[in-house]
């Protein structure tokens, strides 16, 4: 069993040895700037280590005790400009959807966002996590129908995560599916069998992963078939220097060969396992030898096809992971408009382990992107950019934006 200061200090020889961002965050580690004891409060303990991950800037890094319960408020929020509004409130009954709060604990949106920039991460208003400052207020005053009050916050379990697959025509023309991960993928390819035939016969298909918590790339990869026109190599798509490098330390290979098998206990088609299982092979040979280029010998072939014509790609900053990844290389394809707003950008470091110290779990990556293609500090980019206004909270104004391109394609089609 480690204790709080023993589970520091591996957390900073990570940091320094493993961690595939260790040479270019080197200047922002400092852990002297933080203080453990054996004895400290769990909280305080929990808090103190993430901010000091809160540091590198880099959304793979997480730190958690096994058992916590992380608090839940039961209701999210967003920012537009100085305002902040209610976008979603499940199990807090008392705010509702479009409620404006315009002050917490006494301070106004942009005094208790310059206290808390540490924890919102981006300067951009729109890209602020506001669900994760709130949890250190107490006091609410919000805004309804001309009215305003006062409210305490409270604390609620929090609802279990049910990621969504799902897939439905909008009209003959238009099939739109949603994917809320991509953790599993069975799901995503009984839904692409079980509607192929709208996909084959649809003009338009819209890919919503506004939320995409991510998982493993290999999951997405039979949607490509869709989304690009002709038969392409996976690895064609990629610049030659557009590479990847994994820090082949010991206790690196160790984690992720266990993550791998992992993933070989889903059910998995034939040539995600024999990736997964070459994967873990490429991982056992170079164990102990450091940073290396990963030198990627299995392709993946892109069947593709002229159906759906036009592609179109929802997207936001809470998408995430290998969310990112997809959105990247969707836009490689010419039938593809990506639209909304740029992805949370958490990939520049990737390949996550899990550091398991008993009552607590440490997740790092190690592996990392040619820094001439990082996006950590933007999120990879739309093709049109819909900034989030109130007005969302009334309209799906993305949607909206896409029907309407819709329309104006098929009335120049019909024109011709």
């Amino acid at each position: 069993m480690f204790n709080k200061t023993e589970i520091f200090n591996d957390i900073i020889q990570i940091m320094k040895t493993d961690y595939a961002g260790a040479a270019e965050k080197q200047e922002v580690n400092r852990p002297q700037d933080y203080r453990i004891t054996v004895d400290m409060e769990e909280r305080d303990f929990i808090e103190t280590v993430q901010s000091y991950l809160l540091d590198f800037k880099d959304g793979h890094l997480s730190f958690n005790a096994k058992d916590a319960v992380i608090p839940n408020l039961g209701f999210k929020a967003r920012r537009h400009q100085n305002e902040l509004y209610v976008t979603e409130a499940i199990e807090e009954k008392r705010l509702q959807k479009g409620d404006q709060i315009v002050e917490i604990d006494g301070l106004t949106i942009e005094e208790f966002g310059n206290r808390h920039s540490k924890v919102l991460e981006d300067t951009v208003l729109e890209r602020q996590f506001w669900n994760v400052a709130l949890r250190k207020a107490e006091n609410i005053l919000v805004a309804r129908d001309g009215g305003a009050f006062g409210l305490s916050l409270a604390n609620y379990e929090r609802s279990p995560y049910i990621p969504s697959y799902e897939l439905k025509k909008l009209n003959p023309d238009t099939v739109y599916m949603k994917l809320t991960d991509f953790a599993q993928e069975k799901p995503i390819l009984d839904l692409l069998e079980k509607h192929k035939e709208d996909l084959n016969h649809s003009a338009n298909l819209i890919i919503d992963v506004r939320v995409n918590y991510g998982g493993n790339d290999m999951f997405y990869f039979p949607i490509f078939d869709y989304v690009f026109d002709r038969p392409t190599s996976f690895k064609s798509l990629f610049q030659a220097d557009e590479i990847m490098y994994t820090n082949y330390s010991e206790r690196n290979c160790n984690l992720w060969t266990n993550e791998l098998k992992g993933y070989l206990e889903q059910e998995l088609d034939a040539e995600t396992e024999k990736w997964a299982k070459e994967e873990i092979a490429l991982f056992e040979k170079n164990k102990g030898k450091g940073f290396q280029t990963v030198q990627e010998d299995l392709d993946y072939t892109i069947q593709g096809q002229a159906a759906p014509q036009n592609v179109y790609v929802l997207t936001d900053v809470t998408c995430g992971s290998s969310g990112d990844t997809f959105a990247s290389n969707v836009k490689k394809s010419a039938k593809v408009q990506v639209v909304g707003r740029p992805t949370m950008g958490i990939v520049d470091f990737c390949n996550v382990v899990t550091m398991d110290y008993g009552d607590y779990e440490f997740g790092y990556s190690v592996s990392k992107m040619h820094e001439k293609y990082y996006t950590n500090e933007t999120g990879v980019t739309p093709h049109v950019h819909i900034p989030w206004t109130p007005g969302h909270l009334v309209e799906d104004e993305d949607l909206e934006w896409v029907m309407g391109e819709i329309e104006v394609k098929a009335s120049v089609v019909k024109r011709s």
